[in-house]
């Protein structure tokens, strides 16, 4: 199940002084936008997409609808894709609406996030 979304923070920059985001936090932002992620509404094509979305969030942790990207789609067709996109977008802006609770102190840690919806890793839910 941990595998179903491995999300990756992208560092914002920063050095090797000061503290770090924890794995806690990475878990506790992907494990809200997994409650929301519904792969039911996904065609059987659509369920064979494996789709990586970036966005940046604002600095309370609300993520920045206009900023939600497709970075990669692997798998099916165009429309599956876009589909599969779909589902991972409204995921982390309906998870989000409320703010991920990120530390705002590691704002340059966790602004820019790449998230990996892979369906298939969903089944053992």
């Amino acid at each position: 199940l941990a595998a179903a979304l491995a999300d990756d923070p992208q560092p914002g920059g920063g050095g090797d002084a000061g503290p770090s985001i924890t794995q806690a936090d990475i878990d506790g932002l992907r494990l809200a936008v997994e409650e929301c992620w519904n792969v039911g509404i996904l065609s059987s094509d659509a369920l064979q997409v494996v789709v990586t979305i970036g966005f940046e969030m604002s600095p309370d942790a609300h993520p920045i609808p206009g900023s939600v990207r497709l970075v990669e789609a692997q798998g099916g067709g165009q429309a599956a894709q876009m589909t599969a996109f779909e589902a991972g977008r409204r995921a982390i802006e309906e998870c989000g609406m409320n703010g991920f609770g990120l530390p705002s102190e590691l704002y340059d840690q966790w602004r820019l996030v790449e998230i990996t919806f892979n369906p298939a890793n969903m089944s053992s839910r």
